[in-house]
C-alpha cells in the first residue's frame, strides 16, 4: 500500500502530529475546521487518509516571525529591561514572559543580570527568538521505545504487539498495529490468544512471530540462530529419511530435540502447514555426540 493510501486512526494522529484525541474529535466534528473527512468506520473506530491529515497540519503551521533588521543590527550586548524585551518580541504585556517562567520552566532564557530588576542582553533574546518553536507548537512526541526481544527465548511464550513490532522491524507499536489492521503482514497469522473486551491485547507464540520475521527478512539467520527443519536435521544426524527421523522423535529416541526452537509456516503448496525447526547448532552438537558414542563403542568391541 502506498504512503498516500495509508490509513491512520485517532491514536496514531495524536502521536505523529503531537496533538490530543479530544482536539482531533473537535476538528472532526466541526465542518469548518478543514480537518479531512473520515475515510471509513470500523465499529466506532475512525480512520483517515494519512496524506490528507498531514496536509491539514502542514497548513496550520505558521511561519516563524522574523525580527526587524534594526534589532539584528543594534548592539547585541545592550541590556534590556523586561518591558523593553516585551516590546522587542511584540508581546502585549510583560505578563507573557512571567507566564513562561511560571508555566514553562527552562523555556525562556534566564536574565543576564538581576540587579535593580531583571535584564537581558539583546543578543540573548535575539538568539532565543530565532531558535524557539513557533507559537503554539510543541516538539514531536517520542514514542515509547520497543523492548529488546530475544528471538531464541522460549518458543511457546506468548508475546504482545510491542514484541511483535520489534521483531518484525516496525518503529513503534502504533505502526505495527496499523499495518496489521490493514492486512499488510500476511506472514503473521491470527493471534493465538486474544483477551476479552475492546482493546484487549493480542498475543502470539514467540516461535510464530520469529517465523514471520524470518520470512519477512527482518530477522536474519546467523550462525547462532540458523535453524533446520526435519529433512535437514535427519540428514545431519544420519537418518535414511525424514520419516525415520520424525518416527525416532515421536518415540522419544531423541530427547535432546523433544523441544523445538521455532515453528515455520510452509512456503508454496509443499510440505505440512507448520514445520518444527531446531537451531542448527543444537542438531550439530547432537550429531557430534552420537558420532563420539559410536566411536567409543567400536573401540570397546
Amino acid at each position: 500500500m502506498s504512503e498516500t493510501a495509508r490509513l491512520v486512526d485517532t491514536a496514531q494522529i495524536a502521536d505523529e502530529f503531537s496533538t490530543s484525541k479530544p482536539r482531533i474529535s473537535e476538528w472532526s466534528n466541526d465542518p469548518s475546521s478543514g480537518f479531512p473527512a473520515v475515510h471509513h468506520l470500523e465499529g466506532r473506530k475512525k480512520f483517515w487518509e494519512h496524506d490528507k491529515v498531514a496536509a491539514f497540519f502542514a497548513a496550520r503551521t505558521k511561519p516563524q516571525r522574523t525580527l526587524p533588521a534594526s534589532v539584528l543590527e543594534a548592539d547585541q550586548d545592550e541590556l534590556l529591561t523586561k518591558k523593553e524585551v516585551t516590546q522587542l518580541l511584540g508581546y502585549a504585556a510583560p505578563s507573557t514572559i512571567n507566564a513562561y517562567f511560571r508555566d514553562r520552566p527552562g523555556y525562556f532564557p534566564e536574565p543576564d543580570e538581576d540587579i535593580d530588576g531583571q535584564k537581558w542582553r539583546r543578543g540573548t533574546i535575539v538568539a532565543w527568538a530565532q531558535s524557539r518553536p513557533g507559537k503554539g507548537r510543541r516538539g514531536k512526541k517520542t514514542a515509547a521505545p520497543l523492548p529488546v526481544v530475544d528471538a531464541s527465548g522460549d518458543p511457546d511464550e506468548l508475546l504482545g504487539s510491542e514484541h511483535a513490532a520489534a521483531l518484525l522491524g516496525y518503529s513503534s507499536k502504533a505502526s505495527f498495529s496499523s499495518a496489521l489492521h490493514q492486512g499488510l503482514i500476511p506472514q503473521l497469522p491470527e493471534p493465538e490468544q486474544r483477551g476479552a473486551g475492546r482493546g484487549a491485547p493480542k498475543l502470539w507464540r514467540r516461535a510464530t512471530i520469529v517465523a514471520a520475521a524470518r520470512e519477512r527478512g527482518t530477522l536474519s539467520s546467523t550462525a547462532e540462530d540458523d535453524t533446520v527443519g526435519a529433512a535437514e536435521a535427519a540428514q545431519i544426524l544420519g537418518y535414511a529419511s525424514t520419516s525415520s527421523f520424525t518416527s525416532a522423535l515421536a518415540h522419544g529416541q531423541l530427547p535432546e530435540l523433544a523441544e523445538h526452537d521455532t515453528v515455520q509456516g510452509r512456503r508454496g503448496s509443499e510440505g505440512p502447514p507448520q514445520q518444527r525447526h531446531w537451531q542448527r547448532s543444537r542438531v550439530m552438537e547432537l550429531a557430534d555426540q552420537r558420532r563420539a558414542k559410536r566411536t567409543t563403542a567400536q573401540e570397546l568391541t
